[in-house]
């Protein structure tokens, strides 16, 4: 994959939520385009086994484990960057909390579901930000929102109130970061067939793939009649982060194979 976007090579970026799933295809994908990327991750376990995985691969990565809405933590993260690795100049926000409840949600709940959403993204950019020169660094922040935070889904308030804060976010990072460079977009991926979104249709639908995506009710409702895999989100996001997309800044990029479009 490497060369298929611009202005990758020899960056160092950070992926938040980088050790599984989404994240863990963002940080293979820009890892195959020659960036240098520093994983953090609340996931000790599956953060090692991730990491010594690319490694082997002759990739330069390194594992930060640390929750988002930690302070101490996400600095001593970007503090841990190896001294002869640049400063991150890339970021993927993918980290976030995923709480499936309506207005029956409780104050543990809520702040289960938003403070990584919304907290832990606003210290990691802080973070990010600091660590910038004042112009010139051509850096890119990708934020991951959600088809949910453009619809409404029965039970899933929670979820979606954090994802569309996730949008409002971006714009205004974008409105305020412009003056320095620094583009600021977003993602809204459909469903992603990833290890928890097999679990979940199998243990509580009783669905394998083929089944699930058949289904009117779940695949049948992307234009495409299916759901996505991991690496079709990190293309886009590698997309957004590259100088092919210097010019795109405080919007959106539905990945979601047409739901958003009927």
């Amino acid at each position: 994959m490497t060369g298929l976007t611009r202005g990758l090579a020899g960056r160092t970026a950070m992926v938040t939520g980088g050790a599984q799933g989404i994240g863990a295809a963002v940080a293979e994908r820009l890892c195959a385009e020659g960036c240098r990327v520093l994983i953090y991750d609340k996931s000790a376990e599956h953060g090692r086994a991730a990491v010594d995985a690319w490694l082997a691969k002759g990739h330069e990565v390194r594992l930060a484990v640390g929750d988002v809405t930690d302070q101490a933590a996400v600095k001593a993260a970007f503090a841990d960057v190896p001294d002869e690795w640049e400063r991150p100049t890339l970021l993927v926000n993918l980290a976030a909390g995923f709480v499936f409840k309506g207005l029956e949600a409780t104050a543990e709940e809520w702040h289960a579901a938003l403070d990584p959403t919304i907290v832990g993204l606003s210290l990691v950019t802080r973070e990010f930000v600091a660590g910038l020169p004042e112009r010139g660094a051509d850096a890119a922040i990708v934020n991951m929102a959600s088809i949910s935070a453009h619809i409404a889904q029965s039970g899933y308030l929670t979820y979606n109130t954090g994802k569309a804060a996730v949008l409002g976010f971006t714009r205004c990072m974008a409105q305020d970061l412009a003056p320095q460079g620094i583009r600021v977009n977003s993602v809204s991926p459909g469903t992603v067939w990833n290890a928890n979104n097999e679990r979940f249709h199998h243990e509580a639908l009783g669905l394998d793939r083929a089944t699930a995506e058949s289904d009117p009710e779940h695949g049948g409702k992307f234009l495409l009649k299916r759901f996505a895999d991991p690496e079709e989100i990190a293309a886009p996001i590698a997309f957004l982060l590259s100088s092919g997309a210097s010019f795109i800044t405080g919007t959106d990029l539905p990945v979601d194979g047409g739901y958003l479009a009927v």
